[in-house]
C-alpha cells in the first residue's frame, strides 16, 4: 500500500511560474483526450462486440460469429478470407 511523507523545508523557495493560457489548453486537451481515450476502451469497445449491434451494422460478421463452433478469444475474426 502507498505512503505518504510530508517533508517541511523550511529554506523551500516558490516556484515563479505561472498558469498561462497554453499551459491551460494544453492541459485540457490532454485531459479530454484522455477522457475520450477511456470512454472508447470502456464503452464504446463493449458495445462493438453486442449481437444487436453487430447484427444491425455488420450483418455478415454476426453471421461468420454465428456460424463458428468454437472461436479464440484472441483471433475471433480472419480477415483474410
Amino acid at each position: 500500500m502507498a505512503g505518504g511523507v510530508v517533508i517541511v523545508n523550511g529554506g523551500a523557495t516558490d516556484y515563479p511560474g505561472k498558469l498561462t493560457p497554453y499551459v491551460f489548453l494544453t492541459c485540457l486537451l490532454a485531459a479530454t483526450g484522455g477522457l475520450i481515450f477511456g470512454y472508447d476502451i470502456g464503452i464504446s469497445g463493449g458495445v462493438t462486440s453486442m449481437e444487436p449491434f453487430l447484427l444491425k451494422f455488420f450483418p455478415s460478421v454476426y453471421r461468420q460469429e454465428k456460424r463458428m463452433s468454437t472461436t479464440n478469444q484472441y483471433c475471433k475474426f480472419d480477415s483474410i478470407t
